[in-house]
Formats: C-alpha cells, sequence, structure tokens
C-alpha cells in the first residue's frame, strides 16, 4: 500500500494516551525501526522533531505515529508531510503490544 503525503491531519484527544514503548517517540523509532530525524516531518518545516504525533488520513486505515514539532503538532488544518517519513501504526495491538 502507498502512503499518501497530502492529506493528513492531527487526531485531536490522544494527549492522555500511554504506550508500553514509553513515549510515542520511542514508539515511532521502534515500529518504524529508523533513526529519530532532526527536523519535523511536516513539509516545509525544519523545526526539530520533538515528539511522536497521532496522525490520520482518509486515505490510510488507522491512526498512524510521526515525528513533529510542538507548534504542527497543533495544526488544525490539513497539511502534507515530507516525501521521506516513515508512518507507522499507532494501533498498539497490531504493534508493539502483539502477542507473539
Amino acid at each position: 500500500m502507498s502512503i499518501p503525503t497530502t492529506g493528513w491531519s492531527n487526531k485531536g484527544g490522544t494527549a492522555d494516551r500511554a504506550c508500553v514503548c514509553g513515549t510515542w517517540k520511542q514508539h515511532w523509532i521502534n515500529i518504524s525501526e529508523n533513526t529519530w530525524p532532526a527536523s519535523c516531518s511536516a513539509e516545509k518545516c525544519s523545526s526539530a522533531a520533538t515528539l511522536g504525533a497521532h496522525v490520520i488520513n482518509p486515505a490510510v486505515d488507522g491512526e498512524r505515529i510521526v515525528p513533529f514539532c510542538d507548534s504542527c503538532n497543533k495544526l488544525s488544518d490539513t497539511f502534507t508531510l515530507k516525501g521521506s517519513v516513515s508512518v507507522p501504526s499507532a494501533n498498539k495491538s497490531k504493534t508493539c503490544e502483539k502477542k507473539a
């Protein structure tokens, strides 16, 4: 499945969600198997990526996690992601809490 870069939006109401990875940043690192990027995943943003943000897209199943800066994590409009970003699932039962 090809993941689009356009049409993403922040998923509200996720601030209190916990993950066995410790943080959503660590969840992104563990599930994507990539190193944490220096900059935010939003296109045209060069601020430091500081957190794992819950994002959604109508063309993609479920919520995803992306490295974002605090400002982009508060965007209320749709946005475009950089083409190189990994967008692993935020669904813990299918990722970090998956039973072997």
